[in-house]
């Protein structure tokens, strides 16, 4: 028999307000949540509970990754992580930004 593997996708999530994404834009291809809190799961995460999904908000002082990530956990996502230098520290690491 021919076991398949299947590459669980990366999905990058936006957890900023819309005025961090306006002043800062977001990381290109990122999806953006509606709230960092109040997100809904079945809406806005991938159907699969393996996928590998990373949040990230504005900078390290900011919570809303790790509230949004926290969120992610608890519905039964196995590959939550944080990216805590937010869009602030990936600017600032000379990447490249696009508009919300």
């Amino acid at each position: 028999t021919m076991i398949s593997h299947h590459e669980p996708k990366l999905a990058i999530y936006d957890a900023n307000g819309p005025d961090t994404r306006e002043k800062y834009g977001i990381i290109p291809g990122a999806k953006l949540l509606t709230s960092y809190r109040k997100f809904d799961v079945a809406k806005e995460l991938p159907a699969e509970k393996d996928a590998k999904l990373v949040f990230y908000c504005g900078n390290t002082q900011c919570q809303a990754s790790h509230e949004a990530a926290k969120k992610a956990a608890k519905a039964g996502f196995t590959d939550v992580a944080v990216m805590s230098d937010g869009i602030i520290g990936w600017k600032d690491s000379g990447h490249s930004t696009a508009k919300p």
